[in-house]
């Protein structure tokens, strides 16, 4: 799932040309700066991080997967489908994408399936939603690619870390309260 970080534009570059305008379909709005991918597994602990210009479409963000080893399936949005080529490589390496069609596709997949992924990727949105209130993911201000990645490595550690303090100390695993202790 991309989230659309905002930097502040400036004359000087941000990032080392990593942030970039791009349009964040689901706000209707432009935005200055990084998309993110998060790979979440279905416990809820990110498996991945991948970041790209804010000017690359979401679906680049699947096509950067065939650089690392990561196996498994994916559940996104209707940006998250790949071109038969490409589809066809994904699954070589092992993944499987399984998007919610777009409402004009040619092939529309069942009702039913339909619900299915909706209904697989609400707790997805809400991790999401939740790492972005941890963090403050929305305000970014570095101006070293190299710390910028750091940071969001360091974040996505903590995410992880607060899930089994959760745990151990009995609580749900999405307690808000452990999320910004381990933050």
């Amino acid at each position: 799932m991309p989230i659309c970080r905002t930097i502040r534009a400036g004359e000087k570059q941000r990032l080392n040309g990593l942030a970039k305008t791009g349009y964040c379909a689901a706000k209707k709005m432009y935005f200055h700066g990084v998309r993110e991918h998060l790979i979440v597994t279905p416990g809820g602990m990110i498996a991945g991080l991948i970041q790209l210009s804010g000017n690359r479409h979401d679906v680049n963000g699947v096509y950067a997967l065939l650089k690392t080893a990561f196996k498994g399936t994916l559940i996104g949005d209707s940006a998250y489908q790949p071109n038969p080529a490409k589809r066809a490589k994904l699954n070589q390496q092992g993944i499987w994408v399984h998007a919610i069609p777009k409402s004009n596709a040619k092939l529309p997949l069942a009702p039913v399936l339909v619900e299915w992924l909706h209904a697989r990727r609400a707790p997805i949105e809400r991790r999401i939603g939740l790492f972005n209130e941890q963090f403050n993911a929305h305000r970014t201000l570095n101006r070293s690619a190299k710390h910028y990645h750091a940071r969001r490595l360091t974040k996505a550690l903590a995410h992880n870390i607060s899930r089994h303090i959760n745990v151990k100390s009995d609580q749900p695993k999405e307690r808000v309260a452990y999320f910004r202790y381990a933050a």
